[in-house]
């Protein structure tokens, strides 16, 4: 292609050739670069590794508060004693922090705005886990009584027929 040919297609198109293109962009790639800070790259990424840090702490803590909020609950549908041992805790934090951390589900900041749903949501969850507790209870006396009841009516019966 010659030089008028290339400036005919420069100005029919509005755009470079594409290997002219590709060269001025190899020449902005390698001026980029030359003119990046050493010092500004190793800030960088030191605050990266500050961050990451950061990152595995709170992972850590927020699963160790989703493990809590798991036991509490099991605590109140299972058994009031239910409890996981310490290296069952110590294995889900460490296995469940690297998910926290790529998903991005380290508790966020804005959470906290919604503080009061969250009680309240608490707050049902215990409700709902108590009645549930009072009903397995008012049952098992219903059926102690009900067994009195039988054993009693039993121990007349053999009383007359002795």
């Amino acid at each position: 292609m010659s030089v008028n040919e290339e400036q005919l297609e420069l100005d029919s198109t509005g755009e470079l050739p594409t290997d002219q293109a590709e060269y001025l962009k190899a020449l902005e790639a390698e001026e980029a670069a030359e003119s990046i800070d050493p010092e500004q790259t190793k800030a960088e990424e030191a605050a990266a590794e500050q961050q990451a840090e950061m990152d595995e702490q709170t992972a850590g803590m927020t699963a160790a508060m989703g493990l809590g909020t798991i036991e509490f609950a099991l605590r109140r549908v299972l058994h009031p004693e239910f409890e996981f041992t310490e290296s069952t805790k110590a294995y889900a934090i460490e296995n469940l922090s690297p998910v926290l951390i790529k998903y991005g589900a380290i508790v966020p900041g804005w959470l906290s705005q919604y503080d009061a749903e969250i009680k309240a949501a608490m707050a049902v969850g215990k409700l709902a886990s108590e009645g549930m507790e009072t009903t397995k209870k008012l049952k098992a006396k219903d059926a102690a009584e009900e067994k009195a009841k039988r054993e009693a009516e039993e121990n007349q019966t053999q009383g007359i027929a002795a």
